[in-house]
């Protein structure tokens, strides 16, 4: 704790900056600011039920107001946003279904406006905070917070807020991702939480600082205007719920909400045995030109009630490669909602008053003040996600009665796409390529995953139409395809990734920005089974594209492009020439179950629709095939037979550790 100049004893500012704000039990709050803490604990079922709908129905509203107002793709296409709803004292009542990485955080931007704003300059009705500093509440710069507290006769009540990705808001690539930076001052320039609504009056001097930041201030502009819009519609309705059922039944209704969260928590953990699971993932290079790997480990510890994260093992914070104390908490989110909470879907308050972090500061998913933190949001928080299913799909396996709710891992890698230049008007243009959104669903204990299911933890994003990315921006694409034997395979195999081809299309370039992570080693690991196939992202340079063309013929893979063909590395930038065909690959996910236990004719049916080929289908799953009349059919004996030699070879090759 430390003492500001009014003698109020508040939150270590610059401690909290260096290391990452971590709240304690009992947050420090000047005392002229008013709390509504009563609240009404006998609420009849129906009271509570239609209130309880009523307040997701306006958690849903302010995410569909953000999309409305923006004007940019991130939201309209990728829905790159969540709304949150929050008690007085910051506790999460209602997610949004969007992004699940945004709303936990939403949380300690709230404690820490509370301990170090409640002063100087104050709390008051009709004020919005902005903030986007990854050592506050962030997953990285790009994600900007917008921030308000709701008042009932002079006591703060609740809060509300929203999250947005904003495309470019400074640093030195566009698009603010930055693989090459050495530290946070190569990127966008954090901002704490500043006041940028002050007595319901946009502040133009910060809106024009906040803008003045930004290649694209327009667009910029319009998402600040869309987060400001989804706070005020979301107030008034807040307001109206209170006037209609009274402040003190509305504040029962989400006290018992956090509350029925918190038991069904319970419920889950108490089927699991106690113990301590660990995992272990790799970073491919910490930023642009570095092709080392660096480690990052987990271990989860289950004792009675409580799950204990740490990281003991992880490499250091290096490079642009980093992910805050923030960023890795809110990662736990997008685990224990859908494995441990899906009963209780967007509300995992209740979970979070049982889980413990104590993961170690300097270390690249714990990263300290200046470290490169641009790329978190895209990388490291999905090598943690990575690694949080791990370890939760092992735990749950401990159990019969949680082993059926697996779902494996979903995110085998993840690669963005920042591109920028003149679009086919002659006009600069800017955007995130949303391809990204389809990759594969893991394979469950019972069934096999989806093909380019879309990423789990953010069930609402779509993948934009071909013509919406060609008729947008200067892009033209040869093909979008389910990506063949990128599923991982197993009894159940996991979701199929997409493979994306495109070329610059009436520009003369493109300025393109990659970053990404599981290129070289698939961040998925699978129960008993195969990963995913990794991300992938390659150009065939000065090709005879524009000669195919005149002879009317449209490549349907790379591999038939003539030219130079270079392959990235998972963070790189590079600029793609009006002749360089670029593909990418989105990544399949793991599988569940040995392989040679699937059911031969759903390895038939897999190889007629292409999904996996037919030497992967004889190598890996061992299904011979006949071909009868033309028509493939599954060669039991022959099976059999290939079945029985895999697992000879699997014994041959296989060794027992020596005793120590």
């Amino acid at each position: 704790m430390s003492t500001d100049d009014q003698g109020h004893e508040g939150s270590n500012v610059w401690e909290d900056f260096q290391k990452g704000y971590v709240p304690e039990d009992d947050l420090d709050i000047h005392p002229s600011l008013d709390l509504h803490e009563e609240y009404t604990k006998d609420i009849d079922t129906v009271t509570y039920e239609v209130l309880r709908h009523r307040l997701w129905t306006v958690n849903e509203e302010h995410g569909q107001t953000l999309e409305n107002v923006s004007g940019s793709p991130v939201a309209y296409f990728g829905q790159d946003f969540n709304p949150t709803l929050m008690t007085h004292d910051g506790e999460v009542v209602f997610n949004g279904p969007y992004v699940q990485l945004f709303s936990p955080i939403a949380e300690l931007q709230v404690k820490w406006i509370l301990e170090n704003r409640s002063d100087n300059p104050g709390i008051e009705p009709g004020d919005v905070f902005i903030s986007n500093d990854p050592w506050v509440g962030s997953t990285h710069q790009p994600d900007v917070f917008f921030v308000a507290p709701i008042f009932v006769d002079g006591e703060l009540f609740c809060w509300i807020a929203n999250t947005l990705h904003q495309y470019d808001i400074g640093g030195q690539s566009a698009g603010s991702f930055v693989p090459s930076a050495d530290d946070v001052f190569d990127e966008s320039t954090p901002i704490p939480p500043i006041k940028a609504v002050e007595n319901g009056e946009v502040r133009k001097d910060v809106k024009q600082m906040y803008q003045r930041h930004s290649r694209m201030p327009d667009m910029v502009g319009l998402d600040f205007n869309a987060q400001v819009a989804g706070l005020q519609v979301t107030q008034e309705q807040i307001d109206e719920l209170i006037d209609e059922y009274g402040a003190q039944t509305v504040k029962g209704v989400m006290d018992r909400i956090i509350e029925d969260s918190e038991t069904k928590f319970l419920e889950k953990l108490r089927e699991l045995p106690d113990g301590t699971w660990r995992a272990r993932e790799y970073m491919e290079g910490s930023k642009t030109g570095d092709d080392d790997l660096y480690v990052a480990e987990l271990q989860l510890e289950k004792d009675g009630d409580t799950l204990t994260f740490r990281n003991k093992g992880s490499a250091e914070n290096e490079g642009s490669m980093n992910l805050t104390y923030a960023g890795f908490r809110t990662a736990i989110s997008c685990v224990v909602n859908p494995m441990l909470l899906y009963d209780q879907l967007w509300v995992t308050s209740g979970a979070y008053r049982h889980i413990d972090i104590n993961t170690d500061p300097g270390t690249l998913n714990r990263a300290e003040y200046p470290s490169g933190v641009s790329c978190g949001g895209t990388l490291s928080i999905e090598l943690s996600i990575a690694l949080i299913y791990d370890v939760m799909t092992r735990m749950l396996s401990a159990s019969d009665e949680t082993r059926e709710d697996i779902i494996t891992d979903p995110l085998a890698g993840l690669i963005v796409l920042s591109q920028a230049g003149m679009d086919q008007w002659g006009n600069p243009f800017g955007t995130m390529n949303l391809d990204v959104m389809g990759t594969g669903f893991g394979a469950r204990t019972d069934k096999d995953g989806i093909d380019v299911g879309g990423i789990l933890f953010s069930p609402k994003g779509p993948l934009p139409n071909i013509e919406n990315n060609e008729q947008d921006y200067p892009m033209l694409y040869l093909y979008r395809r389910e990506s063949q034997d990128s599923a991982g395979h197993g009894e159940y195999r996991g979701g199929g990734g997409m493979d994306s081809c495109f070329i610059p299309h009436n520009t003369e370039a493109i300025q393109t920005v990659v970053a990404g992570n599981g290129g070289v080693t698939p961040n998925t690991r699978g129960i008993a089974a195969y990963p995913g196939a990794p991300i992938r992202s390659r150009t065939v340079d000065d090709s005879d594209i524009l000669e195919q063309f005149e002879n009317q013929e449209i490549p349907d893979d790379i591999e038939e492009v003539n030219g130079d063909m270079e392959t990235y590395p998972p963070k790189a930038e590079f600029v793609q020439g009006a002749l360089d065909v670029m593909e990418t690959r989105s990544p399949g996910t793991a599988g569940y179950g040995d392989p040679l236990e699937r059911d031969p004719e759903k390895v038939l049916e897999d190889v007629k629709e292409e999904i996996i080929s037919e030497e992967v289908a004889t190598d890996i799953y061992g299904v011979v095939f006949d071909a009868d009349d033309g028509e493939q059919t599954v060669n039991e004996q022959a099976t059999e037979n290939r079945r029985e030699e895999i697992i000879e070879t699997r014994l041959a090759e296989s060794t027992i550790p020596a005793e120590e």
